[in-house]
């Protein structure tokens, strides 16, 4: 599991999976991802990717790996759709 930090809105989104049997893939830098946070849907270009991990217990644990995205930067999908086809 992963989640989507939210620079510009303090803002946490839980990446669940969609079945039981998908695999996840964890978005790298520079790469663009389809976020939807209060109500809105923009494509975000990913910052930075990092894992958290948790010292407070005597063994060590990973937990969720964070990405990183601005969401004043985003674009809306249809405008994305058509810089692509642009290029």
């Amino acid at each position: 599991m992963y989640q989507i930090v939210i620079m510009d809105k303090n803002a946490e989104i839980a990446v669940e999976r969609a079945r039981s049997n998908h695999t996840l893939r964890v978005p790298s830098r520079g790469e663009h991802i389809l976020v939807k946070w209060s109500g809105e849907t923009k494509i975000c270009e990913v910052e930075d990717v990092w894992t958290h991990l948790n010292l407070d217990q005597d063994s060590p644990y990973q937990g969720a790996v964070q990405v990183l995205v601005r969401w004043s930067r985003g674009m809306e999908p249809g405008l994305y759709v058509k810089s692509m086809a642009r290029r």
